[in-house]
C-alpha cells in the first residue's frame, strides 16, 4: 500500500454539468405527453401534480392575497389560495414582514402589486442541483376572450441582466421570448432556479392569456377551445384556478434543462521502477517459504496490474478503479495509473 502525495497525486476540478429536465434526459416536454397525478379533493383545492411517465414533474398551484378563489373562505377561516399565496411569498421575500404589517402587501412584477399569482414548481429528483437559467422555455397555450387560439412564450433574463439575491440564492425576471432571448418588454413573474420555481402574476398573465368568459366562470376542466388563466375569484371548489394552469401546461411545451455541480478527483496512481513488483495471487509462490513459483522469474518477476484500489486512513477499500485491459510491471519500469472519482 502506498499513501498519495496531495499536493502532486490528486488534483481535483468542479464543474456544472447540465441535461434535459425530463424524465430520461428529455430536454423538452410535450404537454399532451403530461397526466394530472391522482389527487384527493381536498389536496386540488391547493395543487396540481404534472406527470412525465407516471414520475413526478411539476407541481402547480394558485394563490390570492385575500383568499379568492378558495374553497373555503371566511372572516373566521383563511382560504386554500390565501394560504398558498403566503406560503410562496415567505419562502421568497427578503421582506417576510411585509404582508403581516400590510394585507395589500404581496409579489411586486411592473410596479404592480400581484393580488393573485401562479406557482410552478419544478420536482427536486428532476432538476438536482437547480434549473438551468438562460435555456429554458414555457409555451403555454389557450384562448383570448374571444375562444381564438393564442400562445404566451415565457423564458428568464439571465443573459441580459444579473440576478437579484433571494433568501435561498439567485432571481431573475420572467420574460416574453424562448431560451433567454427577449421579446417585447413585459415582466410577467419571477424565476428561482435554485428553488426550482417559477412566480408568475395574474394581472400579466390573464392579459395575455386570458380564455373564454365560460372557462373562467365554470373551471370546470380541460376545454378544448377557452382554456386561460383569467382567474374565477368566487368563494367555491369549481373556480379551480390550479386547474387553469395545468391545462395551459398541458396543451403548450416547456423546453427546460436540469443543473448539476460534479466534483471530479483525479488519482494518479504511481507505481515506481521498484514498486509492485511482486503479485499477492498465491499462485504466483510455492511452498511455505514463499518462493517464486516459477525459475524464469526469479530475478526478474512479472506482474500485470488489473486494478487499483483506494483505501482510507484506516485501511478500508473505498473505491476499485479497473483498467481496461492487464498493464505490464517489473523492475525495469513505472507505470502510471489515473483513478477518476466523481461526486
Amino acid at each position: 500500500m502506498k499513501s498519495f502525495n496531495i499536493a502532486e497525486d490528486v488534483v481535483s476540478t468542479e464543474v456544472v454539468v447540465t441535461d434535459g429536465f425530463g424524465d430520461g434526459g428529455l430536454g423538452t416536454i410535450n404537454g399532451s405527453d403530461l397526466t394530472t397525478a391522482s389527487l384527493s379533493d381536498t389536496q386540488k383545492n391547493y395543487y396540481y401534480n404534472l406527470q412525465l411517465n407516471s414520475k413526478d414533474h411539476f407541481s402547480v398551484a394558485y394563490g390570492h392575497l385575500g383568499g379568492s378563489g378558495s374553497a373555503n373562505q371566511s372572516t373566521i377561516q383563511e382560504g386554500e389560495t390565501q394560504a398558498i399565496y403566503k406560503q410562496f411569498y415567505n419562502i421568497v421575500e427578503p421582506n417576510r414582514q411585509n404582508l403581516k404589517r400590510s394585507s395589500t402587501s404581496g409579489f411586486i412584477i411592473n410596479e404592480v402589486t400581484q393580488s393573485d399569482a401562479y406557482f410552478i414548481v419544478a420536482e427536486r429528483l428532476q432538476m438536482k442541483d437547480r434549473l438551468n437559467p438562460g435555456t429554458w422555455t414555457l409555451t403555454l397555450s389557450g384562448s383570448d376572450t374571444a375562444g381564438a387560439g393564442t400562445k404566451l412564450l415565457l423564458t428568464d433574463n439571465s443573459k441580459i441582466t444579473d440576478a437579484s439575491a433571494a433568501p435561498f440564492g439567485q432571481r431573475y425576471d420572467i420574460i416574453s421570448g424562448s431560451a433567454g432571448t427577449q421579446v417585447g418588454s413585459t415582466k410577467y413573474g419571477f424565476f428561482y432556479p435554485d428553488a426550482g420555481l417559477l412566480i408568475l402574476g395574474g394581472t400579466q398573465v390573464s392579459s395575455s392569456l386570458p380564455g373564454t368568459s365560460g372557462y373562467i366562470a365554470s373551471g370546470s376542466g380541460d376545454l378544448q377551445s377557452g382554456v386561460g388563466l383569467a382567474s374565477d375569484l368566487r368563494v367555491t371548489s369549481a373556480a379551480d384556478n390550479a386547474n387553469k394552469i395545468a391545462q395551459t401546461i398541458k396543451k403548450g411545451t416547456f423546453t427546460l434543462r436540469s443543473e448539476e455541480n460534479q466534483y471530479i478527483f483525479d488519482y494518479f496512481c504511481r507505481a515506481k521502477v521498484n514498486e509492485f513488483n511482486y503479485s499477492e495471487n498465491m499462485t504466483f509462490w510455492s511452498g511455505s517459504q514463499y518462493s517464486i513459483r516459477h525459475s524464469d522469474m526469479q530475478n526478474n518477476p512479472q506482474v500485470y496490474i488489473t486494478e487499483v484500489g483506494l483505501y482510507d486512513n484506516n485501511g478500508d477499500l473505498m473505491a476499485i478503479g479497473r483498467l481496461s485491459g492487464a498493464l505490464e510491471k517489473n523492475f525495469s519500469s513505472e507505470a502510471i495509473v489515473k483513478v477518476r472519482l466523481t461526486y
